[in-house]
């Protein structure tokens, strides 16, 4: 017999249905024991507690119809209220599953909470670190109460909540996933569009009403280049860069002319290069390594983009929070080696070993780069390897800068600072900090970007800076101590801020100048360094492509191929020898869609989402799904 429950992409949605018997036919039939057996006619009624079908698909969304997320969210839904429902109604009872996920991040959370709908399933989490979370981290006692009260940090910095990892929602929109989340985790969260523009010392900011125009100037040439990605990609050539793209853009505009074609003012123009970083530093790879092929990879949810204020560990908790008993969450557990063949899944990690019939793998991007090879056996089938080489996978730095009191613009989220009056360090400022070697070749490097700073006095009204970097900055900055950091960043800052290089006190106003201005306290992220991290998040360079993230999407098994020893012509009947040959087999991975034992998650594995939290917990639910409706199906 087949299962109790199917799903239909038929044309009534919301409710599933069931059959009722309203009349009986004349007639009847004896069955044994004398008992009558009537025939009835049947209909369809809705029935939202003991319905037998069920409809998914982009026409049973009520919001989202006419999309691909549309239908994948509704499959994932009538799923979940299959499962819901009791999945001992099923009429196959269900076997008994090991799975093994590697690493608690939110996408391996995910699957996790996808798997405790159905207790038939035996599930293993492992997490190399002491807490879950992965490249979500909150602190929430970075101050001790005891420094607030000395003086040395200003007042509520104790009670500073911030986020090291990832901070923002992409899209603040009930198509997204993290929208409900953030809803039953009482998130709180800030819409931040306002930013002031410095280009020259003094400190000029440059007048809001022309920054807007530049800053629109800027989107609009990012929609265009989308747009160019999307209408001629089979003509783009795979190494073609944004920044050769926006340079061919630049030089076919016209100055003279503003109501003819391509026409954009001089004195905007020689600023877009600058500002198009802004596209590198998010994305965290340098203009000349995106590919300008596929710079429309991205599917963005509607809504504003917006900074979670009270912790985005808040997710974590939701998501953990639907983990059930036969999940079982082990920490401290780093994944040495993951074998597997036609059977089973083995891995080793540094407290043990443990056997599964199928795993997830959720580790990040940048370990699979650094350990892929030596993580897998048999080696992970030959695409997959390519696509992990070609892949980007960037690093956003992060540093907090305590000051005493706020000299920069009271109400601003963002400070930005033009590559323009210096591009490298003046000999004098670098005297002034007392730089070395190694703070002047970080300097160097970042004062070439787009240098940025969110401040964060309109969320908590203290008076602290996020300097961020990315790239090659990023990775030269965490190759410094936190007082070096610290340093080269006021260096920077001095550069467009000489109130920052006066005699220590307090100027004619009354206001702190000079040292006593300088942050008292920072602290800093070092996500290149973490070996269960190795960088922050992913993009597609130039070389690569979108059917790299894609390749991630199909499972893998292991197939035997030959011998590592015996004779090929031994006799077949010899036993012996057949079961000795047996254990030295060669195995292959290989893409198998239908029986493989190793799953990928994580926002890598996420065609058209990556590079956010949104996507990971999508793969992961993804995940989980197929090798449910693989076990069910069975």
């Amino acid at each position: 017999m087949g299962p109790d429950y199917y799903w239909c992409d038929l044309d009534t949605f919301a409710v599933h249905v069931g059959a009722q018997s309203n009349k009986r036919l004349r007639g009847g039939t004896k069955t044994k024991g004398n008992k009558l057996k009537l025939r009835q006619k049947l209909q369809a009624v809705d029935d939202a507690k003991n319905g037998r079908i069920f409809f998914a698909g982009e026409h049973t969304s009520p919001h989202r119809f006419a999309s691909v997320h549309g239908a994948l969210m509704t499959g994932q839904h009538e799923a979940a209220r299959v499962l819901g429902s009791g999945i001992s109604k099923m009429t196959i009872p269900s076997p008994t599953q090991r799975v093994i996920i590697v690493g608690g991040g939110i996408s391996g959370l995910a699957a996790a909470r996808e798997f405790s709908k159905d207790p038939s399933v035996h599930v293993t989490l492992l997490e190399a670190r002491p807490r879950l979370g992965g490249r979500i981290v909150t602190h929430r006692n970075l101050i001790p109460k005891s420094l607030e009260l000395s003086g040395a940090v200003p007042p509520g910095s104790s009670n500073l909540v911030y986020d090291f990892g990832a901070s923002w929602i992409h899209g603040v929109d009930p198509a997204n996933p993290l929208y409900e989340i953030a809803q039953t985790g009482q998130m709180e969260y800030v819409h931040t569009d306002s930013d002031v523009m410095f280009m020259q010392p003094g400190p000029v900011a440059m007048p809001e009403e022309e920054s807007n125009h530049l800053w629109q100037v800027v989107w609009d040439i990012l929609d265009r280049a989308q747009d160019f990605a999307t209408e001629h990609r089979d003509e783009i050539a795979g190494d073609k860069s944004f920044r050769e793209w926006l340079t061919e853009y630049l030089d076919a505009t016209q100055s003279t002319d503003p109501e003819g074609e391509n026409y954009l003012e001089e004195g905007v123009k020689k600023w877009v290069p600058g500002l198009a970083m802004y596209w590198a530093d998010e994305n965290a790879i340098p203009l000349e390594k995106v590919s300008m092929k596929y710079m429309d990879a991205e599917d963005i949810f509607p809504g504003d983009h917006s900074l979670v204020i009270n912790g985005f560990d808040r997710v974590v908790k939701v998501v953990s929070a639907g983990v059930k008993s036969n999940v079982r969450v082990l920490l401290e557990h780093v994944v040495e080696r993951i074998e597997y063949d036609e059977s089973e899944v083995r891995v080793s990690t540094s407290q043990g070993q443990f056997t599964a019939d199928k795993l997830i793998c959720t580790l990040p991007l940048g370990v699979l780069k650094h350990q892929h090879s030596t993580l897998f056996s048999p080696p992970l089938p030959h695409p997959k390897q390519q696509a992990i080489s070609r892949l980007g996978f960037g690093t956003m730095y992060k540093i907090l800068l305590f000051f005493p009191v706020c000299f920069w613009p009271l109400h601003k989220h963002f400070i930005n600072f033009l590559p323009s009056s210096f591009t490298i360090p003046s000999p004098a400022l670098v005297s002034h900090f007392g730089l070395n070697e190694k703070q002047v070749e970080a300097l160097t490097v970042y004062m070439q970007d787009l240098a940025n700073y969110s401040s964060l006095m309109p969320q908590y009204n203290i008076p602290i800076l996020v300097g961020y970097a990315t790239n090659m900055a990023a990775e030269l900055m965490e190759r410094l101590s936190d007082e070096e950091a610290r340093m080269v960043y006021l260096c920077q800052m001095a550069h467009y801020f000489p109130i920052l290089l006066q005699e220590e006190g307090t100027g004619a106003d009354g206001e702190l100048v000079g040292k006593a201005l300088w942050p008292t306290v920072s602290f800093m992220s070092r996500w290149n360094q973490d070996p269960f991290a190795r960088g922050s998040y992913t993009s597609i360079p130039i070389h690569a492509a979108q059917s790299d993230l894609e390749t991630f999407t199909v499972p893998i098994g292991a197939r035997s191929y030959g011998t590592l020893c015996g004779n090929d012509d031994d006799d077949e009947n010899d036993t012996e020898n057949k079961e000795e040959e047996l254990k030295h087999q060669k195995l292959k991975a290989v893409d198998d869609a239908e029986n493989g034992r190793i799953f990928f998650a994580g926002e890598h594995t996420s065609p058209s989402r990556f590079a956010s939290v949104h996507g990971a917990l999508l793969t992961g639910q993804r995940e989980a799904a197929r090798i449910l409706g693989q076990q069910h199906s069975s």
